[in-house]
């Protein structure tokens, strides 16, 4: 069996080699590096790689994105099964065999999935959000959506029989949520596995930092996301769980970090919000969801005029959210708004 291994690569100069030293399959394999554009020196880091490595290809472009520099590794694959691996993350010894033989050993699974370590002082800890899927066990979305939680495309192997399908490009912000909803929809069956395959070095601070500055450009590409994916999903079971995973755990939180840096209420912070919560009506959706959206809006946010809490109101009373006059619900925002800055302080405090 043939591996093949994608890395979008884009400025990576002083991470790309110990990325692909993280290769250490005893299986055939290729190392497809798509040189997206750098304008540092990672071409000739690349360059140097691949004279002392000879499973390594290079492809460069113009700078178009991840999601773009996959696709074309995709076009470029020649293994069995294939694999993703950022330019900044690396996997630990001997786990991508780990993968390939639980792969071999069952004619109808179609992927496994492991597990994505965050190094945490220096030992690899895997997400809390991924504790029922941290398990050896073989299933279909349709038995275990909580697959959904582990949406992005590392700590995975993938039968070739997929490689045609493509990543959004017109889109830089849960690009891969389309491509991995097909992935999992169309499996036969899926391997989970409980070991950690690939450490994940993104630093959290920059991850909050680009939410905020970039939020609702953002909040456009979720919005536009949610919307294809749940057209393809068609189970409720599933749409519910995606709708946790999307509206929950990523936009809530997306939001909560704007919010905190910028509380002052917008036109246009109402107006995405809204639209992502009617979004949110065309489709099923865990309620839990819609409610934590609302919650921190209304504790987060500063400035609320009768001009915008009519507006606010209105599209509430929409779905099916009551909300009092004006004069009272700025009588409850004093506690609302106290609970939540108590709330986020304490999140910073545990953080140091």
């Amino acid at each position: 069996m043939k591996i093949s291994i994608i890395i979008p690569v884009y400025n990576s100069e002083e991470v790309i080699k110990k990325a692909v030293s993280s290769i250490d399959t005893k299986y055939d394999h290729e190392i497809i590096c798509i040189n997206d554009g750098s304008t540092d020196g990672t071409l000739e880091v690349l360059e140097t790689i691949q004279k002392e490595n000879k499973h390594v290809k290079i492809i460069s472009q113009s700078n178009k994105g991840a999601a773009a520099s996959r696709n074309v590794g995709l076009s470029h694959i020649t293994g069995d099964v294939f694999m993703f691996l950022d330019a900044d993350d690396e996997f630990l010894p001997s786990r991508i065999d780990v993968m390939a033989r639980r792969y071999e050993q069952n004619d109808d699974v179609e992927i496994v999935i492991g597990q994505t370590g965050r190094d945490y002082h220096g030992e690899w800890r895997t997400f809390p959000t991924h504790e029922e899927i941290k398990k050896d066990e073989v299933v279909n979305l349709a038995q275990c959506p909580a697959m959904l939680q582990s949406i992005g495309p590392r700590d995975k192997m993938f039968s070739a029989r997929f490689k045609d399908l493509r990543f959004d490009e017109d889109i830089v912000f849960c690009e891969e949520h389309t491509f991995m909803a097909h992935a999992f929809n169309q499996a036969h069956d899926i391997q989970l596995l409980p070991d950690i395959i690939a450490g994940y070095n993104v630093r959290e601070n920059s991850i909050t930092a680009r939410s905020v500055e970039r939020f609702f450009d953002y909040m456009h590409d979720a919005y536009i996301v949610r919307g294809r994916v749940m057209d393809y999903l068609r189970l409720r079971n599933v749409q519910q769980y995606y709708s946790y995973r999307m509206d929950e755990l990523i936009v809530s939180y997306m939001l909560q970090a704007y919010v905190t840096e910028k509380p002052k209420v917008t036109q246009e912070l109402l107006d995405t919000v809204i639209q992502y919560i009617e979004g949110m009506q065309k489709t099923h959706y865990d309620g839990d969801a819609l409610f934590r959206i609302v919650k921190v809006m209304e504790g987060g946010c500063k400035g609320w005029t009768l001009h915008y809490y009519r507006q606010w109101r209105e599209a509430l009373n929409k779905v099916g959210i009551g909300r009092p006059n004006y004069l009272a619900f700025k009588a409850q925002l004093v506690p609302k708004q106290s609970a939540f800055r108590g709330r986020a302080a304490l999140k910073s405090a545990l953080k140091k």
